[in-house]
């Protein structure tokens, strides 16, 4: 929700929560390592996780969170470098 009375059009008390890119970065990395400890995989290997022995894909919600999770942290830190 915006306010647009409110300094920085933001309502304080509410669901957003403004932070840096560089801690967005960080907060993604943070996640990538859990998932990468859990699984004994680094994350541009994550698929092996979930396939299954007829070689197909499960698109688990880790899955789907880890891959996003890795797009996002992919996206922020080439942002970060420009």
């Amino acid at each position: 929700m915006t306010d647009r009375s409110a300094p920085g059009g933001l309502v304080s008390g509410g669901h957003v929560r403004v932070i840096t890119l560089e801690q967005a970065a960080v907060e993604a990395r943070e996640l990538l390592d859990d998932f990468e400890r859990r699984y004994g995989l680094p994350s541009d290997r994550r698929g092996e996780a979930f396939t299954d022995a007829d070689g197909v894909l499960q698109r688990t919600g880790d899955y789907l969170l880890w891959s996003t999770t890795w797009e996002r942290w992919h996206g922020l830190t080439s942002r970060l470098a420009s």
